[in-house]
Parts: C-alpha cells; sequence; structure tokens
C-alpha cells in the first residue's frame, strides 16, 4: 500500500470488505490486545509504521483494512470487531493471516513490478519465464499463475524451481551483483512459503475453503 493509503471514513463501507459472519470463528472467549510496545518489537523495528504501510498494496485489503486500524490507529480488536460487525475471534485470524503475510514481505528485499520486467530479460530471453516470475512475485500461487498465463500448474513448478537455481549462478558471476535481490525473494518463496500472499477465500468470505492454494 502507498503512503497516500486512506481508510474509508464510511465504516459500513469499510465493513462490505469483511463480510459478515464466519460460524467457525463464533467464539466469545476474548484475546489480549498487543500493546504498541509489543507491536514495534513484533516486527522488529521501532519504525515500524513506516515500513509496514507501504506494504499494505501487497495483502488483501480486509487485512490491510485490519492492520491499518490495530498497527496504526491502535484501536483494539474488539473495537475493530464491532466497525466490522463480526467476533473479535474473526478479527483476530484475519489479522494473524495479516501479520504473517507482512512479516514475510519485510523479509525479503522490496522490488517493483517495473524493476523485475527490467532486469529478469538479462537472464531469461523468453518472456515466459520473466512473466512466471513475475506472477510468483506478487501471488506466491503456481495455480494463480497457471491460470494466469493459461499454463499447466505442472509447468509454471517446473519453470519456477530452473528459474530460482538460474538466478543463483547468474547472481554468482562478477557482475551479478544486480540479481541477489531476485535470487533472494524467490529462494524465500520456494523455501515453504507458497501462497503466503494468495487471499484466502472462506465461506462468507467468498466460498469456503482451506487455506491452501489449490
Amino acid at each position: 500500500m502507498s503512503t497516500g493509503y486512506v481508510i474509508p471514513l464510511d465504516p459500513h463501507e469499510l465493513a462490505n470488505r469483511f463480510p459478515a459472519y464466519d460460524p467457525r470463528l463464533d467464539e466469545d472467549e476474548e484475546e489480549d490486545d498487543i500493546s504498541t510496545e509489543d507491536a514495534q518489537s513484533y516486527f522488529s523495528s521501532d519504525d515500524f509504521e513506516s515500513k509496514i504501510v507501504p506494504l499494505l498494496d501487497r495483502i488483501p485489503e480486509r487485512e490491510a483494512d485490519l492492520i491499518f486500524l490495530y498497527f496504526i490507529q491502535r484501536k483494539r480488536q474488539a473495537d475493530i470487531a464491532v466497525i466490522f460487525g463480526v467476533t473479535q475471534a474473526a478479527i483476530s485470524y484475519r489479522l494473524d493471516r495479516g501479520i504473517q503475510r507482512i512479516k514475510f514481505l519485510l523479509s525479503i528485499p522490496q522490488v517493483t513490478e517495473e524493476d523485475l520486467r527490467r532486469d529478469l530479460p538479462g537472464v531469461f530471453p523468453q518472456s515466459i519465464d520473466v512473466d512466471i516470475l513475475v506472477g510468483m512475485w506478487e501471488t506466491t500461487c503456481q495455480s494463480e499463475v497457471a491460470s494466469r498465463l493459461k499454463l499447466t500448474q505442472g509447468r509454471v513448478r517446473h519453470r519456477f524451481f530452473k528459474a530460482v537455481k538460474t538466478l543463483e549462478a547468474a547472481a554468482d558471476e562478477e557482475g551479478g551483483e544486480v540479481y541477489e535481490p531476485y535470487h533472494q525473494i524467490f529462494s524465500a518463496i520456494a523455501s515453504k512459503k507458497f501462497n503466503i500472499l494468495r487471499e484466502v477465500k472462506l465461506p462468507q468470505w467468498a466460498d469456503r475453503g482451506g487455506d491452501e492454494c489449490l
């Protein structure tokens, strides 16, 4: 999310991003809110606000709203639950998912799609490999990339892992420093971080299902 991100003033409009009721999370048990001090250490940064806000565009809108309200506006989970008309457990669940996505994004070099499309063709002469890498950078989901590019998931997976090795070799070559950030990003995704940025569609929120990218 850019620094120009603004939460809608109308709470009903904001709540529309967070559909009403998830029966799996219909619990009355309250969880302690994270204090301001704990929130800062949670992201290992004293200036966590300036680091989180620019990343909000990379995660689902409803989770970006929750993180903005909770960490930036310092609202309690219980109060946010009232705004959206859901249980605190539902807020805690979505907030945790958003936090995991942000923590992942904070762990990798920050690049843009423009950076990727400018630099990657120097290593990958076939545009399909660049398109696959850009798609994986954006969604971290092989099936989503396969659908977008009208390829089989197996082909996307094969070319993606091959591209990770190619980037490692390119980064190790003399003058290959420009490719090191890309190697770090895609190695992180390949190392058990598939689907970390993919929005999960659950019942009331779309269609009930698991958290995996199928």
